[in-house]
């Protein structure tokens, strides 16, 4: 019956009830408590359908803030690509007016200057690279040039580029991170444990995402054991401190979903009471829900055309110790710095990493200076040298006299460090309190509307156990337990009996079953032993999940609920067209 239909026969129900519908009869309460071995109860069932055609539900976020929250984080929405946000961000924070970052709280100030720092730019004092200074006097050359000369950039260019910084978060802080390698999904039988691969450079969103505004983020990338199953031990320190909001447009987001359904719960017994309890309908009806060839079947609006994130703070934990850099070529690649045996994810080990890449960009060469001015007999009084392994070494001839000695050779690396790690502790810092906070706004996602509108409609429309759970949490009907239920396939008047599936449980507030699907002998028997199984997966309206007969009067089966009773059907005569009389009995 479609809507209009449905609609059409309520207008009618005052002047011609009594010849379009059953009349309804009061029924006296069912007995209460379990029924005991021998005992009998009698149980009517009722077979309704109301197909309602492109039934449409708008959620928005305060809507989906009350489906189940394990339906929101069980449907996914899209992996996010990290590289844009996370280089838009470095890049907004670089990039912030100095009287603003002035304001930032000293850590944050610390590696605003950090990740601005040019040759010219460099404050060396407190690390051996200070000697720079002296030997640039000795000749007349500014350090600056040298450092520049060395790093292979313009003295006014930063020392770390953007992309270089960005890559290192996104391999050592992010995909590190025990959550973004993972996403929260269905169970299945390829996914026995609910979980599923995030590829790297990408995090999931989902519906519960949208839900929290986005808050959700820093609670999931927050800090988090590095084992699940040892909450106590390891843990990574988390990157995201906060989070806020998806750019939308004027009246926010919103998600319509239509579906064809027979929008009415089955009826069914829960067998050890006898008495009737509701099974959702929509389970059964996923192959023919959704229409996937009308476009609309699931619409997203109100997204902003250039996408961002409204709020968003990065952070990055320092290690509690200093650690001190290398002093010695072995062991090699990288040298004897205790800062390559510290968690990926620390501070000093991510710049000690993006400097070890920024070395790997840096063509072998040897610069030499001579004294500034006019020199009767020129002679090479520096010779600064980058070999193909990063190793840095600074030759001074031996008539140029020093009041401070120059660096000691090292590696690239190394010598950046040192600095960053004195600038760190910059304004009175002591160890463990330098931990990176980049709050930034505005950051653009780097992905187009449209494209993730895309995504979403075909990450939905792959995902059947998230249609499921989501059109049940639309139609929250389930009522009781029941362990098998009535239907009339679509256009028949035939009885069937359907067993309950592990989907047909019923859920609590959270969408977690609320009791264990702990059936052994699922289905319909010949025999009070459950030797002669009767019934079978026959397809059945696209259904294919439930064990199901076809039953009529004075039929007798068996089945075993999840405690292990057995208990007698028989089918009695119909009571009418679309009504079934059962006699339960409980057997053992």
């Amino acid at each position: 019956m479609t809507t209009k239909r449905c609609a059409a026969l309520l207008a009618l129900l005052g002047a011609s009830a009594a010849g379009c519908v059953e009349p309804v009869t009061l029924a006296p309460p069912p007995p209460e408590g379990e029924l005991a071995v021998g005992e009998s109860r009698e149980v009517t069932l009722r077979f309704l359908r109301l197909d309602v055609e492109d039934f449409a539900q708008t959620l928005g976020p305060e809507e989906l803030r009350r489906l189940p929250r394990k339906t929101l984080e069980e449907t996914w929405l899209f992996d996010m690509e990290l590289r844009p946000l996370v280089e838009n961000a470095l890049d907004r924070f670089t990039r912030l007016p100095l009287e603003e970052a002035k304001a930032l709280p000293q850590p944050a100030w610390n590696m605003f200057a950090l990740l601005n720092m040019t040759p010219a730019s460099a404050r060396l004092d407190g690390t051996s690279l200070a000697g720079l200074t002296a030997v640039g006097e000795a000749v007349g050359i500014s350090p600056s040039r040298i450092l520049a000369d060395l790093a292979g950039v313009g003295p006014n260019e930063p020392l770390a580029a953007p992309s270089a910084v960005t890559d290192v978060v996104l391999d050592q802080v992010v995909a590190t991170h025990p959550r973004a390698r993972v996403r929260s999904g269905p169970v299945t039988a390829d996914h026995p444990e609910g979980f599923y691969d995030v590829e790297k450079g990408k995090i999931a969103l989902t519906l519960y995402d949208v839900a929290t505004d986005f808050a959700s983020l820093s609670e999931r990338f927050g800090r988090a054991p590095l084992d699940p199953a040892r909450p106590e031990g390891p843990a990574h320190p988390g990157f995201l401190r906060s989070a806020s909001g998806l750019s939308t447009a004027e009246g926010g987001f919103r998600m319509t979903v239509r579906l064809d359904v027979n929008a009415l719960p089955y009826r069914g017994i829960d067998a050890s009471h006898a008495r009737v309890a509701s099974v959702n309908s929509i389970g059964g009806q996923m192959g023919h829900a959704f229409d996937f060839s009308d476009p609309h079947w699931l619409d997203v609006q109100g997204l902003a055309e250039d996408l961002s994130i409204r709020e968003m703070t990065m952070t990055i934990a320092e290690d509690p110790t200093y650690l001190a850099p290398g002093t010695s070529r072995d062991p090699r690649p990288l040298g004897n710095s205790p800062v390559w045996n510290a968690a990926p994810w620390a501070e000093e080990r991510v710049l000690a990493e993006t400097g070890r890449r920024l070395a790997a960009r840096i063509s072998p060469h040897c610069t030499t200076y001579s004294p500034a001015g006019e020199v009767s007999d020129p002679f090479e009084a520096v010779r600064v040298c980058i070999d193909a392994e990063g190793w840095v070494k600074i030759d001074v001839d031996p008539s140029v006299i020093l009041t401070v000695p120059p660096p000691q050779p090292s590696y690239y690396w190394d010598m950046l460090l040192e600095v960053a790690q004195a600038r760190m502790h910059d304004g009175g810092l002591v160890e463990g309190e330098a931990n990176v906070v980049m709050p930034v706004h505005d950051v653009p996602v780097g992905v187009r509307t449209e494209e993730v509108v895309a995504r979403i409609r075909e990450n939905i429309e792959t995902n059947p156990a998230a249609l499921r759970d989501m059109a049940e949490a639309l139609t929250q009907n389930t009522r009781g337990d029941a362990d098998f239920f009535y239907v009339q396939p679509e256009g028949t008047a035939e009885d069937w009996l359907y067993f309950v599936a592990p989907e047909d449980i019923r859920k609590d507030a959270e969408g977690k079953p609320v009791r264990p699907y702990a059936y052994t002998t699922p289905g319909f028997f010949a025999d009070p032993a459950l030797t002669r199984k009767v019934s079978s997966r026959v397809e059945l309206d696209g259904d294919t999940t439930h064990e199901k007969v076809r039953i009529e009067p004075g039929d007798r089966l068996y089945v075993k609920d999840a405690e292990g009773r057995v208990f007698e059907i028989v089918a009695e005569e119909k009571p009418s067209l679309h009504r079934l009389a059962l006699v339960v009995t409980r057997a053992s």
